[in-house]
Order: C-alpha cells, then structure tokens, then sequence
C-alpha cells in the first residue's frame, strides 16, 4: 500500500512538473542591426537588411503559450508588407512608421520549423520563458482567444497597440503578453522599448495628406526632431533590443538568483519563475485615451 501511494505520489509530480504553465518569447535580431540615431541612417540599414537576403530582415518575435499542456505558437506579421511601394509610390515617408499594413498570425507548424532551423545555428534566436501560476495562464489563454475571434491582426504596423486593438507589430504582440499577465516592469519597458520623436517635416500620411519624396527624407532628415519642434512622438517595441536584453542577462547568470539559464539546441534563453504573484484582476482590453485618433482612410486603420 506504502509503495502504491508513493509511486501515485511520485506520477502526480511528474505530471505536475511536465504541465508546468508557461509563457516563451522568442527573439530574432535583425541580420545586421537597426540604426535608429537618425531617420536616414534608420531608412540606410533597413535598405542593407533587406539586401542581405536573410530571413526576418527587420526583426521578429514569437509567442509560445502553455497551459497545461495546451501549447499554442504563433506570431504577428504583414501579410503585404509593401513599404518600398508605399515609400516611393505613396511617399508616406516617415508616416510609414504609422501605417497598418495587411496582417495576420503566424500558424504554428511553420513557427515550430523556424525555431527549429534558428536554434540549430543558435546565433540569431534567444528567448525569455517565464513560469506562470493558472490564473496567469488563463488570463493569456484568454487574451489570445479574443484576439483572434475579434481578429485583432488584421492589420499589422509599428505604432499599432494591440490591447486597443489596433492591431500590431511582431515585437509589440509578444510584449503584450508580458503586460497581460502583469509581468511588464520598469526594466522591461526601458530595455524592450524605444522613443524617437518624428519630425512632421518628414511625415507623410497617414500623419499628414502632403506626401514625402523618398530622395528627400535620406537627404535631408539627419536626426530626430527636439522636444520645441513639430513632432509626433513613437514608442515601439525592439527586437533588437529584446534579443540584447536576453544576451545580457544570460552573461549575468552566474551572479543572479532571479533567473536560470535554459538552452534550446544552441539557442541560450533564461528562464524567471513568476508564478508566486497574482494574475491580475480587471479587463485585459484597454480603452483609447487619445481623443485625438488619426485614421488613416486607404486601410481604415486607427491609429494614436
């Protein structure tokens, strides 16, 4: 009887242990890094990115959720990612920080093929995993559901908030999940995001109707406009900067007991258990707090 129970015992931890509730996300770097000191150094190392032909040329970050076994993966993208058309034809200029391209998630048998591939090579893919309590794990169960039913990634952009539902970037996505279960700190802000204020000199729709010439914005926008210029300010999730954070933390790893390090092939992550504080209570979807929403007509997209 003594060595039923104990073996009932030792089989439910295990079980236990595998069904752990878990959050991942994954973080690819763009291949050769994006300059943003500058407008055009920003429009000049896109260009190289693009031209060096690799996979994921501007960044990109994936989603893991399980629940209990329940593991789903996926990831925001631009189904028609046209921005050199929309650049040179509709000379949005920096406004094409701003505008929604046609979007949608990724399905997870080709995320599962690409992680796969990455993690081999190990260089270009790290990630965060963050152990979760139920209430936790629900709660981005649930976020997940209803933005697919309310189908949130139809429209995919930069400056796109995907808790208003504006749809959203591949970086901005995966961070939401990080904010939906309460886990988005300080340092998390300051390490994922960055701020540059646009100058409206160079801002074509949708921030304004008069188009921008392409050849103008790399010649003359050499910085970002100062806090007394005409300006429209833009806080955007890096993955470039996700991906550094994951590589500097794991060099800290020996003198940290907040998180252990954890590797995929040759892919190194860090793994920080957070399953001791409590989901948090309220709406998961927040409400605009900009009365001052520019719609951009061509997508019918809103954007703040």
């Amino acid at each position: 009887m003594k060595i039923f129970l104990l073996t009932f015992i030792f089989c439910s931890l295990q079980t236990l242990a595998s069904t752990t509730n878990k959050l991942t996300l994954y973080f690819i770097p763009s291949p050769l890094g994006m300059d943003w000191s500058s407008p055009s150094t920003l429009a000049m190392s896109a260009l190289k990115n693009r031209l060096s032909f690799k996979s994921r040329f501007m960044g990109h970050v994936f989603v893991e959720l399980d629940c209990n076994g329940d593991k789903q993966l996926t990831g925001m993208v631009g189904k028609r990612f046209d921005y050199l058309t929309q650049l040179f034809i509709h000379e949005r200029g920096l406004g094409v920080l701003f505008h929604s391209f046609d979007g949608g998630l990724e399905e997870k048998a080709e995320v599962e093929d690409e992680i796969k591939d990455l993690a081999q090579e190990g260089e270009r893919i790290n990630f965060v995993r963050y152990k979760l309590n139920q209430g936790q794990c629900l709660r981005a169960q649930t976020y997940l559901k209803e933005y697919r039913d309310r189908n949130v990634g139809r429209y995919y952009g930069l400056a796109n908030r995907p808790l208003y539902a504006e749809g959203s970037g591949c970086s901005a996505f995966g961070a939401s999940f990080v904010e939906v279960v309460g886990l988005a700190d300080q340092e998390i802000k300051d390490s994922w995001s960055q701020t540059v204020n646009i100058p409206m000199e160079f801002a074509g729709p949708p921030l304004k109707q008069e188009g921008v010439n392409f050849l103008k914005l790399m010649m003359n926008a050499s910085r970002w406009a100062k806090e007394g210029e005409l300006h429209r300010k833009l806080t955007f999730w890096s993955p470039d900067r996700m991906f550094q954070w994951v590589q500097n933390k794991v060099r800290e790893t020996k003198s940290s007991t907040q998180f252990t390090t954890v590797d995929i092939d040759k892919a190194k992550g860090i793994e920080i258990d957070k399953s001791y504080l409590p989901a948090p209570e309220g709406p998961i979807w927040q409400q605009h707090l900009d009365p001052y929403l520019i719609k951009d007509q061509k997508t019918s997209s809103t954007i703040k």
